[in-house]
Protein backbone atom coordinates (compact mmCIF):
# COMPACT_ATOMS: atom_id res chain seq x y z
CA UNK A 1 0.00 0.00 0.00
CA UNK A 2 1.41 3.42 -0.98
CA UNK A 3 2.07 5.72 1.96
CA UNK A 4 0.27 9.05 1.56
CA UNK A 5 1.69 12.47 2.38
CA UNK A 6 -1.25 14.28 3.92
CA UNK A 7 -1.99 17.97 3.92
CA UNK A 8 -1.93 19.25 7.54
CA UNK A 9 -4.19 22.07 8.71
CA UNK A 10 -3.80 23.47 12.22
CA UNK A 11 -6.70 25.31 13.84
CA UNK A 12 -6.08 27.02 17.16
CA UNK A 13 -8.00 29.21 19.54
CA UNK A 14 -9.62 29.30 22.94
CA UNK A 15 -12.33 26.85 23.94
CA UNK A 16 -15.68 27.55 22.27
CA UNK A 17 -14.40 29.74 19.45
CA UNK A 18 -16.12 27.79 16.65
CA UNK A 19 -13.33 25.47 15.49
CA UNK A 20 -15.71 22.57 14.77
CA UNK A 21 -18.12 24.83 12.86
CA UNK A 22 -15.29 26.17 10.72
CA UNK A 23 -14.03 22.75 9.64
CA UNK A 24 -17.58 21.74 8.73
CA UNK A 25 -17.06 23.36 5.34
CA UNK A 26 -13.99 21.23 4.67
CA UNK A 27 -16.04 18.11 5.41
CA UNK A 28 -18.78 19.33 3.05
CA UNK A 29 -16.33 19.65 0.18
CA UNK A 30 -13.91 16.76 0.64
CA UNK A 31 -15.98 14.26 2.64
CA UNK A 32 -15.23 12.48 5.92
CA UNK A 33 -13.48 9.64 4.11
CA UNK A 34 -10.71 12.06 3.07
CA UNK A 35 -10.20 13.70 6.48
CA UNK A 36 -8.51 12.71 9.73
CA UNK A 37 -9.56 15.07 12.52
CA UNK A 38 -7.49 15.23 15.71
CA UNK A 39 -8.84 17.07 18.76
CA UNK A 40 -5.94 18.13 20.98
CA UNK A 41 -8.17 17.89 24.07
CA UNK A 42 -7.36 14.18 23.87
CA UNK A 43 -3.80 15.05 24.88
CA UNK A 44 -4.74 16.40 28.31
CA UNK A 45 -2.27 15.06 30.87
CA UNK A 46 -4.83 14.88 33.69
CA UNK A 47 -8.53 14.14 33.89
CA UNK A 48 -11.00 16.70 35.24
CA UNK A 49 -10.75 15.55 38.87
CA UNK A 50 -6.94 15.55 38.80
CA UNK A 51 -6.83 19.07 37.34
CA UNK A 52 -8.99 20.22 40.22
CA UNK A 53 -6.63 18.63 42.74
CA UNK A 54 -3.56 20.18 41.09
CA UNK A 55 -5.36 23.52 40.64
CA UNK A 56 -4.68 23.52 36.89
CA UNK A 57 -6.99 24.47 34.05
CA UNK A 58 -6.98 22.61 30.74
CA UNK A 59 -5.43 25.75 29.22
CA UNK A 60 -2.17 25.39 31.16
CA UNK A 61 0.73 23.75 29.28
CA UNK A 62 1.43 21.47 32.28
CA UNK A 63 -2.03 19.95 31.81
CA UNK A 64 -1.25 18.87 28.23
CA UNK A 65 1.22 16.39 26.72
CA UNK A 66 3.00 18.63 24.19
CA UNK A 67 5.68 16.07 23.41
CA UNK A 68 3.13 13.44 22.40
CA UNK A 69 1.19 16.00 20.34
CA UNK A 70 4.32 16.81 18.35
CA UNK A 71 5.34 13.19 17.92
CA UNK A 72 1.90 12.13 16.67
CA UNK A 73 1.54 15.14 14.36
CA UNK A 74 4.80 14.29 12.60
CA UNK A 75 3.91 10.60 12.40
CA UNK A 76 0.68 11.55 10.63
CA UNK A 77 2.58 13.97 8.39
CA UNK A 78 4.86 11.07 7.40
CA UNK A 79 1.88 8.87 6.56
CA UNK A 80 2.13 6.69 9.67
CA UNK A 81 -0.74 5.52 11.87
CA UNK A 82 -0.83 6.46 15.55
CA UNK A 83 -2.44 5.15 18.73
CA UNK A 84 -3.73 8.23 20.51
CA UNK A 85 -5.43 8.92 23.85
CA UNK A 86 -9.13 9.78 24.00
CA UNK A 87 -10.60 12.32 26.42
CA UNK A 88 -14.34 12.07 27.13
CA UNK A 89 -15.80 15.52 27.84
CA UNK A 90 -19.07 14.06 29.08
CA UNK A 91 -17.32 12.37 32.02
CA UNK A 92 -14.08 14.35 32.26
CA UNK A 93 -12.09 11.10 32.11
CA UNK A 94 -10.10 9.16 29.55
CA UNK A 95 -11.58 6.43 27.37
CA UNK A 96 -9.67 3.62 25.64
CA UNK A 97 -6.93 4.80 23.24
CA UNK A 98 -7.76 4.58 19.55
CA UNK A 99 -5.79 3.81 16.41
CA UNK A 100 -5.86 6.58 13.80
CA UNK A 101 -4.60 6.51 10.22
CA UNK A 102 -3.76 9.61 8.20
CA UNK A 103 -6.04 10.52 5.31
CA UNK A 104 -5.31 13.05 2.54
CA UNK A 105 -6.24 15.93 4.86
CA UNK A 106 -5.29 15.90 8.54
CA UNK A 107 -6.91 18.58 10.70
CA UNK A 108 -5.37 19.14 14.12
CA UNK A 109 -7.37 21.55 16.25
CA UNK A 110 -7.47 22.67 19.84
CA UNK A 111 -5.88 24.87 22.44
CA UNK A 112 -2.19 24.29 21.70
CA UNK A 113 -1.53 23.52 18.01
CA UNK A 114 1.11 26.28 17.65
CA UNK A 115 2.62 26.22 21.14
CA UNK A 116 5.92 24.52 20.26
CA UNK A 117 8.23 24.92 17.29
CA UNK A 118 7.86 21.20 16.57
CA UNK A 119 4.10 21.64 16.17
CA UNK A 120 4.31 24.89 14.21
CA UNK A 121 6.68 23.34 11.68
CA UNK A 122 4.37 20.43 10.85
CA UNK A 123 1.47 22.43 9.39
CA UNK A 124 0.87 23.46 5.79
CA UNK A 125 -1.57 26.12 6.98
CA UNK A 126 -2.09 27.59 10.46
CA UNK A 127 -5.43 29.22 11.33
CA UNK A 128 -6.36 30.93 14.60
CA UNK A 129 -9.95 31.73 15.62
CA UNK A 130 -10.28 34.96 17.59
CA UNK A 131 -13.94 36.03 17.98
CA UNK A 132 -14.68 39.02 20.19
CA UNK A 133 -14.93 38.25 23.88
CA UNK A 134 -18.68 38.56 24.34
CA UNK A 135 -19.38 36.37 21.34
CA UNK A 136 -16.87 33.75 22.51
CA UNK A 137 -18.47 33.56 25.95
CA UNK A 138 -21.91 33.16 24.41
CA UNK A 139 -20.73 30.30 22.18
CA UNK A 140 -18.96 28.52 25.03
CA UNK A 141 -22.02 28.71 27.28
CA UNK A 142 -24.22 27.41 24.47
CA UNK A 143 -21.86 24.47 23.80
CA UNK A 144 -20.88 23.44 27.32
CA UNK A 145 -24.31 23.88 28.90
CA UNK A 146 -26.08 22.36 25.89
CA UNK A 147 -23.77 19.48 24.97
CA UNK A 148 -21.30 18.79 27.78
CA UNK A 149 -23.56 18.64 30.80
CA UNK A 150 -22.46 21.80 32.62
CA UNK A 151 -24.77 24.34 34.21
CA UNK A 152 -24.53 27.95 33.01
CA UNK A 153 -23.14 28.93 36.42
CA UNK A 154 -20.39 26.28 36.13
CA UNK A 155 -19.45 27.49 32.64
CA UNK A 156 -19.24 31.11 33.78
CA UNK A 157 -17.08 30.15 36.77
CA UNK A 158 -14.78 28.13 34.49
CA UNK A 159 -14.48 31.03 32.02
CA UNK A 160 -13.32 33.38 34.78
CA UNK A 161 -10.86 30.82 36.17
CA UNK A 162 -9.25 30.42 32.74
CA UNK A 163 -8.62 34.07 31.89
CA UNK A 164 -5.01 34.21 33.07
CA UNK A 165 -4.06 31.03 31.18
CA UNK A 166 -5.78 32.33 28.05
CA UNK A 167 -3.70 35.51 28.15
CA UNK A 168 -0.45 33.72 28.95
CA UNK A 169 -0.65 30.56 26.87
CA UNK A 170 -3.45 30.59 24.27
CA UNK A 171 -3.67 34.08 22.78
CA UNK A 172 0.11 34.42 22.11
CA UNK A 173 -0.17 31.54 19.61
CA UNK A 174 -1.95 33.76 17.10
CA UNK A 175 1.44 35.34 16.43
CA UNK A 176 2.28 32.21 14.43
CA UNK A 177 -0.96 31.96 12.44
CA UNK A 178 -1.17 32.40 8.67
CA UNK A 179 -4.83 33.39 8.97
CA UNK A 180 -6.65 34.92 11.94
CA UNK A 181 -10.46 34.85 11.80
CA UNK A 182 -12.41 37.30 13.95
CA UNK A 183 -16.21 37.18 14.04
CA UNK A 184 -17.94 40.01 15.88
CA UNK A 185 -21.46 41.32 16.41
CA UNK A 186 -22.25 44.28 14.11
CA UNK A 187 -24.12 46.22 16.79
CA UNK A 188 -21.37 46.18 19.39
CA UNK A 189 -21.14 44.66 22.90
CA UNK A 190 -24.33 44.20 24.86
CA UNK A 191 -26.58 44.24 21.79
CA UNK A 192 -28.69 41.32 20.53
CA UNK A 193 -26.69 39.12 18.17
CA UNK A 194 -27.73 36.96 15.24
CA UNK A 195 -25.12 34.29 14.54
CA UNK A 196 -26.26 34.14 10.91
CA UNK A 197 -25.37 37.80 10.34
CA UNK A 198 -22.14 38.39 12.21
CA UNK A 199 -19.44 40.58 10.75
CA UNK A 200 -16.13 38.86 10.04
CA UNK A 201 -12.59 40.16 9.67
CA UNK A 202 -10.07 37.86 8.02
CA UNK A 203 -6.42 38.72 8.74
CA UNK A 204 -4.17 37.22 6.05
CA UNK A 205 -0.47 37.01 6.83
CA UNK A 206 1.86 38.67 4.37
CA UNK A 207 3.82 35.40 4.44
CA UNK A 208 0.99 33.57 2.69
CA UNK A 209 1.73 32.57 -0.90
CA UNK A 210 0.61 35.09 -3.49
CA UNK A 211 -2.43 33.61 -5.17
CA UNK A 212 -3.99 36.31 -7.30
CA UNK A 213 -7.01 36.24 -5.00
CA UNK A 214 -6.66 39.94 -4.23
CA UNK A 215 -7.11 40.84 -7.88
CA UNK A 216 -10.01 38.42 -8.19
CA UNK A 217 -11.83 39.97 -5.24
CA UNK A 218 -11.23 43.46 -6.57
CA UNK A 219 -12.71 42.44 -9.93
CA UNK A 220 -15.69 40.76 -8.30
CA UNK A 221 -16.57 43.66 -6.01
CA UNK A 222 -18.76 46.20 -7.68
CA UNK A 223 -19.85 49.41 -6.00
CA UNK A 224 -22.54 47.75 -3.88
CA UNK A 225 -20.27 44.88 -2.89
CA UNK A 226 -17.45 47.21 -1.83
CA UNK A 227 -19.71 48.69 0.83
CA UNK A 228 -20.17 45.26 2.42
CA UNK A 229 -16.79 43.67 1.62
CA UNK A 230 -13.57 45.60 2.13
CA UNK A 231 -9.90 44.83 1.45
CA UNK A 232 -7.40 46.83 3.47
CA UNK A 233 -3.87 46.61 4.87
CA UNK A 234 -3.72 47.09 8.62
CA UNK A 235 -1.89 46.08 11.78
CA UNK A 236 -3.26 43.60 14.29
CA UNK A 237 -1.48 43.14 17.65
CA UNK A 238 1.47 44.99 16.07
CA UNK A 239 1.81 42.76 12.98
CA UNK A 240 0.96 43.79 9.39
CA UNK A 241 -1.87 41.91 7.71
CA UNK A 242 -3.86 42.07 4.52
CA UNK A 243 -7.43 42.19 5.80
CA UNK A 244 -10.71 41.14 4.24
CA UNK A 245 -13.77 42.41 6.11
CA UNK A 246 -17.35 41.37 5.38
CA UNK A 247 -20.54 42.75 6.93
CA UNK A 248 -23.09 40.29 8.20
CA UNK A 249 -25.77 42.45 6.60
CA UNK A 250 -24.49 41.74 3.06
CA UNK A 251 -27.35 40.90 0.70
CA UNK A 252 -27.50 37.12 0.06
CA UNK A 253 -27.49 37.67 -3.71
CA UNK A 254 -24.36 39.83 -3.47
CA UNK A 255 -22.64 37.33 -1.19
CA UNK A 256 -23.62 34.45 -3.45
CA UNK A 257 -22.20 36.16 -6.52
CA UNK A 258 -18.91 36.82 -4.72
CA UNK A 259 -18.67 33.24 -3.48
CA UNK A 260 -19.45 31.92 -6.97
CA UNK A 261 -16.70 34.07 -8.48
CA UNK A 262 -14.13 32.76 -6.01
CA UNK A 263 -15.45 29.23 -6.48
CA UNK A 264 -15.05 29.45 -10.25
CA UNK A 265 -11.47 30.59 -9.76
CA UNK A 266 -10.88 27.65 -7.43
CA UNK A 267 -12.50 25.32 -9.94
CA UNK A 268 -10.38 26.23 -12.95
CA UNK A 269 -7.44 23.91 -12.18
CA UNK A 270 -9.52 21.37 -10.24
CA UNK A 271 -12.22 19.94 -12.48
CA UNK A 272 -13.12 17.32 -9.87
CA UNK A 273 -14.76 20.08 -7.79
CA UNK A 274 -17.29 20.91 -10.48
CA UNK A 275 -19.96 18.57 -9.12
CA UNK A 276 -19.93 20.50 -5.87
CA UNK A 277 -21.19 23.99 -5.13
CA UNK A 278 -20.40 26.86 -2.77
CA UNK A 279 -23.99 26.68 -1.50
CA UNK A 280 -22.87 23.67 0.55
CA UNK A 281 -20.85 26.02 2.75
CA UNK A 282 -21.89 28.33 5.57
CA UNK A 283 -24.20 26.04 7.54
CA UNK A 284 -24.11 25.89 11.34
CA UNK A 285 -26.24 24.32 14.05
CA UNK A 286 -28.18 26.45 16.52
CA UNK A 287 -30.71 25.18 19.04
CA UNK A 288 -31.19 21.95 17.15
CA UNK A 289 -31.75 23.50 13.73
CA UNK A 290 -29.48 24.23 10.77
CA UNK A 291 -28.90 27.84 9.70
CA UNK A 292 -26.85 29.58 7.01
CA UNK A 293 -24.32 32.39 7.34
CA UNK A 294 -22.86 34.14 4.28
CA UNK A 295 -19.80 35.43 6.18
CA UNK A 296 -19.11 31.90 7.44
CA UNK A 297 -19.47 30.54 3.89
CA UNK A 298 -16.95 33.07 2.59
CA UNK A 299 -14.48 32.22 5.38
CA UNK A 300 -14.80 28.47 4.72
CA UNK A 301 -14.35 29.00 1.00
CA UNK A 302 -11.23 31.08 1.47
CA UNK A 303 -9.87 28.57 3.96
CA UNK A 304 -10.19 25.80 1.37
CA UNK A 305 -8.60 28.06 -1.24
CA UNK A 306 -5.57 28.85 0.93
CA UNK A 307 -5.29 25.26 2.12
CA UNK A 308 -4.79 24.05 -1.44
CA UNK A 309 -2.55 26.98 -2.31
CA UNK A 310 -0.38 26.32 0.74
CA UNK A 311 0.10 22.72 -0.32
CA UNK A 312 1.18 23.80 -3.78
CA UNK A 313 3.48 26.59 -2.58
CA UNK A 314 5.15 24.85 0.36
CA UNK A 315 5.50 21.30 -0.86
CA UNK A 316 5.64 21.80 -4.62
CA UNK A 317 2.61 19.57 -5.14
CA UNK A 318 0.78 20.23 -8.43
CA UNK A 319 -2.89 21.05 -8.09
CA UNK A 320 -3.84 17.92 -9.96
CA UNK A 321 -2.44 15.89 -7.07
CA UNK A 322 -4.70 17.51 -4.49
CA UNK A 323 -7.67 17.27 -6.84
CA UNK A 324 -7.64 13.56 -6.08
CA UNK A 325 -8.75 14.37 -2.55
CA UNK A 326 -12.31 14.96 -3.77
CA UNK A 327 -12.45 12.07 -6.21
CA UNK A 328 -14.09 8.82 -5.28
Amino acid sequence: MTKITPLLLGIGGDSGTGKSTLVGGIYKIFGADKITNINLDDYHTFDRAQRKIYKLTALHPAANNMALMGKHAWQLKNGEKIVKPVYDHSTGTFAEPEEVEPKPIVIIGGLFPFFTQELRDVFDLKVYLDPDEELKRSWKIQRDAGKRGYTIEQVMKEIEARQEDIRKHIEPQKEYADIIIRFYAPNGPGQPQDNAHLNVRLFLSQNLPKTGLDELLQEAMGRKTRRAVRLVDEDYYGQPFHTLEMDGSIHPQTAGALEQRIWSHLLSPMKSLQDLAPEQLGTFAEEGSSRHSDPLALVQLLLIYYLLQAREARQGAPRDSVAGMVEG
